[in-house]
């Protein structure tokens, strides 16, 4: 592991734990390494903040990928990716507790989500198209409500965290099942057979 990659998985535990108040400074301590070492890879914690966005969007890109790839479309298919993006959710969690202000201090991550959304968007109905075909969810569906349920299914994927911070608290694994089953509730009026 290079130094960059160093510094981003410290970045990421540290602000995980402490919120994104943690500078520079507690990241190079945290690493045993110079603040001036630090900042010839990254000049400001945004840019930390913005990189690690970054790859969260590009592992969310990967599980995306995986689906599409996978040929005929499924439940399992779905729950699978489900799972497996509420486990990336929990690694990159303080994005999510943190959302709006980040947003509002790096609007390259606002621009880069509002971006996302789309595009996630238009993959998402494709699937649930896929899914009604082969017979697993209604055919009687009309656009406007997949569109619904997938601005649904994105409220619950990206704030169920300060949900959990606040009540359940829940960790790890355990967090990211309990509230999988919101979004597997979500789609129960959608099926073709319950």
């Amino acid at each position: 592991m290079d130094t960059k990659e160093k510094i981003l998985a410290a970045a990421l535990k540290l602000y995980n734990s402490k919120g994104i108040n943690t500078t520079t400074r507690h990241i190079a301590a945290s690493m045993s390494i110079s603040a001036g070492n630090l900042h010839y890879h990254y000049k400001h914690t945004d840019d930390i903040i913005r990189t690690l966005y970054e790859k969260l969007e590009a592992e969310f890109d990967g599980l995306m990928g995986n689906v599409q790839e996978e040929g005929e479309m499924s439940l399992a298919t779905l729950n699978r990716s489900f799972g497996q993006s509420f486990q990336v959710l929990y690694k990159y969690r303080f994005i999510f507790l943190h959302f709006v202000e980040i947003g509002t201090r790096v609007p390259d991550i606002r621009n880069a989500y509002h971006q996302l959304v789309k595009r996630r968007e238009a993959e998402f109905k494709a699937l649930f198209y896929q899914l009604a075909a082969a017979g697993v969810f209604r055919k009687d569906i009309p656009d406007e409500i997949w569109s619904a349920l997938v601005t649904q299914i994105f409220i619950v994927n990206d704030y169920w965290l300060s949900m959990n911070e606040m009540t359940d608290r829940l960790k790890g694994k355990e967090a990211a099942a309990a509230y999988q089953q919101l979004v597997n509730a979500l789609l129960y009026p959608y099926l073709a057979k319950p």
